[in-house]
């Protein structure tokens, strides 16, 4: 995911000039990759809490850019993956709540 979103930025930055793209994807792909690491390392309540923050950052913010323009591609196969994503860590983030 975390390739995926770093990507994502990097081509929108190439093709558009968007910087806030490559900010955006960069940022939340380095969180994502960082979140990995952590569950890697067995600190996995805290990587899936990372991994979730992120996935409703990532929900919300393109979900707003859905609406706003109310266009899917690209944002709003993007704000549906993060919330595909928010889903998941959410229920790993519970399943590691006492660790």
């Amino acid at each position: 995911m975390g390739a995926v979103m770093a990507a994502g930025g990097t081509m929108a930055f190439f093709r558009k000039g968007s910087k806030a793209s490559l900010i955006g994807g960069c940022g939340v792909g380095a969180l994502f990759i960082g979140s990995g690491l952590l569950i890697q390392s067995g600190q996995n309540r805290n990587g899936h809490l990372i991994a979730l923050a992120s996935s409703l950052a990532l929900a919300g913010g393109m979900g707003a850019r859905t609406m706003k323009t109310g266009k899917f591609m690209p944002a709003g196969m993007i704000a549906s993956l993060g919330a595909l994503c928010s889903l998941y860590q959410g229920k790993k983030v519970l399943e590691w709540w006492d660790e």
